[in-house]
């Protein structure tokens, strides 16, 4: 339950007390006036009193107990709803991460991701991810293939589009009772965006190369090399540059040569790891 909701439940709980008392209150004056006191009116003042104490303490126990289901119920929800959104952000990640989208894999989990999110998230959450949906969507309706590759625009935009999303999560989630400013939001983005670049472009290593291995696949032949730093480059058909997405080249060396690691493999262990243990691999079956 978030806490908006229960501020608002404990004070309507306080005005309703407030309105009983006062009730109370205007009742006993005239009933006291009319007995004129003595024995009769203490009797009547101790009944009453007995009445209004057990009316007060039931009205204070059903309130408790309604208070506690719907914090319950909240619990859940809030464990539901952040297990969705933790869902998306990996799957976001991957796909940046491969650089790539598949029909298979990534595109035929959005439907249902979408029907959870309506069912248990906020009109904001929907909206912001119907965003990022859409985005989604723009990569096949440009390249209609089973699996795209996604333009460094493509990449930046789902990087702005996932920071807003995460934004009205937050305030979802009760993190806070509003999101981030506009300003914050875009700082943010904006710092993102510039570190996803300057991974993306794997700049030159200045350390010695301390081992390598060649290998040919579908569509050119790849040269690994591992510097003294533990840093892995790839370098496509002899290109000085090195390739920008060093883990999808690894994950097409494995899947071509049928090497059976799976997503947790690669999602579990960096480039540098990988990539020491692949150089390996092929300079071993030569």
């Amino acid at each position: 339950m978030k806490l908006d909701e229960t501020r608002k439940k404990g004070t309507q709980a306080i005005a309703a007390l407030a309105i009983i008392g006062v009730s109370v209150y205007l009742g006993f004056e005239p009933l006291f006036k009319f007995v004129e006191g003595g024995v009769s009116g203490g009797i009547i003042g101790a009944s009453l009193g007995a009445t209004f104490v057990i009316i007060l303490t039931m009205y204070l126990l059903n309130k408790q107990t309604e208070i506690e289901q719907e914090s319950k119920r909240g619990e859940k929800l809030f464990e539901e709803k952040l297990k969705i959104y933790w869902q998306i952000f990996d799957a976001t990640e991957e796909m940046l991460e491969d650089g790539h989208i598949a029909k298979e894999q990534e595109m035929k989990k959005l439907p249902f991701v979408m029907a959870r999110l309506v069912t248990i998230g906020s009109d904001d959450v929907i909206s912001a991810y119907q965003v990022i949906y859409d985005e989604i969507n723009k990569v096949f309706d440009e390249k209609p293939d089973d699996v795209v590759e996604l333009t460094d625009t493509q990449k930046q935009n789902l990087i702005s589009e996932i920071v807003k999303f995460s934004n009205a999560c937050r305030v979802d989630l009760g993190v806070s009772l509003k999101g981030l400013e506009n300003e914050v939001v875009k700082k943010t983005t904006e710092a993102i965006e510039k570190s996803n670049t300057l991974i993306g472009m794997n700049l030159p290593v200045e350390s010695d190369v301390v081992d390598e291995a060649t290998i040919k696949l579908s569509d050119g032949v790849y040269n690994l090399k591992r510097h003294k730093t533990a840093h892995v480059r790839i370098y496509k058909d002899g290109n000085t540059e090195a390739e920008k997405n060093t883990k999808l080249v690894l994950r097409q060396i494995n899947e071509e040569l049928n090497w059976g690691f799976d997503k947790n493999y690669f999602s579990g262990k960096n480039t540098r790891i990988i990539g020491k243990i692949f150089i390996e691999k092929i300079n071993e079956s030569k």
